[in-house]
């Protein structure tokens, strides 16, 4: 896929439009489907652009190709792949913050009521080393539950990364792309 950069088009020279779409892809929709590094590679280009700019595409091919049977919308698959992808990213994104809420809410609650026991513990109970382990237990383990919520915050959703890949997808997905020979 030889590749002519330009300071706000993504330039690539194809032999056929295989180097680009998947055709072993068995879905009724393969026609759409990038081949893994063709979208990883465009991610990676788009991300070089100015962002204040829009995204065009040119994408060279050889005079047989473009008239080969039957005929292809490259241009619209293209963005459409990129479309799919973006509101699959989005989606992804949506589940994972539903998931952190309820796994968040579940933590604290089990948080709340472990420190209320332990709190009952330390002020009903004679001051004894098996009083003190039953109450510095459930605080431990209302401390834990609530680990993987705020490793999940930290960690999964507050890096910028996925929104920026997201964005970068609907980029993509509104480019204006050109099939010429």
């Amino acid at each position: 896929m030889p590749v002519e950069t330009k300071n706000d088009v993504i330039d690539i020279r194809l032999c056929h439009l295989s180097q680009l779409f998947d055709s072993v892809d068995p879905s009724p929709f393969r026609e759409g489907t990038l081949t893994s590094g063709a979208e990883e590679y465009f991610l990676r280009r788009v991300k070089e652009l100015p962002a204040n700019q829009p995204v065009r595409i040119v994408i060279h091919l050889p005079a047989e190709e473009m008239t080969r049977c039957p005929p292809f919308d490259a241009a619209a698959a293209l963005t459409g792949h990129f479309a799919a992808r973006a509101a699959g990213e989005a989606k992804r994104n949506r589940e994972s913050i539903r998931t952190w809420r309820q796994a968040a809410m579940i933590g604290f609650v089990v948080l709340s009521i472990c420190l209320f026991l332990a709190w009952q513990i330390s002020n009903n109970f004679p001051a004894r080393p098996m009083t003190r382990i039953l109450q510095e237990s459930f605080v431990i383990l209302g401390w834990v539950s609530v680990w993987r919520p705020i490793e999940t915050f930290l960690y999964e959703l507050l890096p910028p990364d996925k929104r920026r890949r997201e964005h970068l997808l609907h980029r993509l997905s509104s480019a204006d792309v050109v099939v010429c020979e």
